[in-house]
């Protein structure tokens, strides 16, 4: 994803970058914005720009094999979780990830509703089960493939399971080396999420708003957060 696919947010772009080029990156920033306004794929953008090997001032280069397999949402340093219908075959982001991966590339504005109907789920209760923080603690305690950065992409942290989402917090208060989080919520949702405030390793914290083009639900405002709570 290219910083210059997305519409607007220009100033959150120029902050994210330049995190990257001060080598000044939070371990874990939190991405708020309602539902459309392009937060995941301004998350998407930004990992891809930590993996270029050849970024300009203002975006990835787009053709290195890091960024083709950014752009494919399969560089194996970039791991993604996300709201699932649970079954007996399906109980972590991992069992869905071709379908997401194709729902994304197709539409990088995605809504939890547009990916529920893409997948037939549409009467089922969105959650990010339990068995997720095991997946995710062992994804990160992986060794990088590439170097850099480990980076976990987690959409809708509001629909954890409790002790999914208390395991993940203690994740981010110890977390790997040279490991990212980037948290992409809506805002509606913000409340249960205030704990992380209790993280030692603050959580980053930047505001942006939507472009004109785009008109946010309600009328509200998008936000991408860097710097302490």
């Amino acid at each position: 994803m290219l910083f210059s696919n997305i519409i607007g947010h220009t100033d959150i772009q120029q902050r994210l970058i330049h995190s990257v080029q001060e080598k000044r990156i939070s371990h874990a920033q939190l991405l708020l914005g309602p539902e459309g306004s392009g937060s995941l794929a301004l998350a998407m953008a930004y990992a891809q720009y930590i993996y270029c090997k050849n970024p300009s001032a203002t975006d990835s280069w787009g053709i290195c094999p890091s960024c083709q397999k950014c752009q494919k949402l399969a560089h194996p340093d970039l791991h993604l979780v996300f709201p699932i219908a649970l079954s007996k075959d399906v109980r972590v982001s991992d069992n869905l990830i071709a379908e997401f991966r194709e729902a994304f590339i197709a539409d990088p504005y995605l809504t939890l509703s547009e990916w529920f109907g893409n997948i037939g789920a549409e009467n089922k209760q969105p959650v990010i089960a339990v068995e997720e923080s095991a997946s995710i603690l062992r994804k990160l305690s992986l060794t990088t493939f590439e170097g850099g950065y480990k980076t976990l992409i987690l959409w809708l942290p509001e629909k954890m399971h409790p002790a999914a989402s208390n395991k993940l917090l203690k994740i981010l208060e110890e977390p790997p080396e040279k490991t990212l989080f980037l948290l992409v919520t809506v805002i509606r949702f913000i409340i249960p999420w205030q704990q992380l405030s209790s993280v030692r390793r603050p959580v980053a914290k930047n505001h942006c708003f939507p472009h004109p083009a785009y008109q946010c639900p309600e009328n509200t405002g998008c936000f991408i957060m860097s710097g302490a709570f």
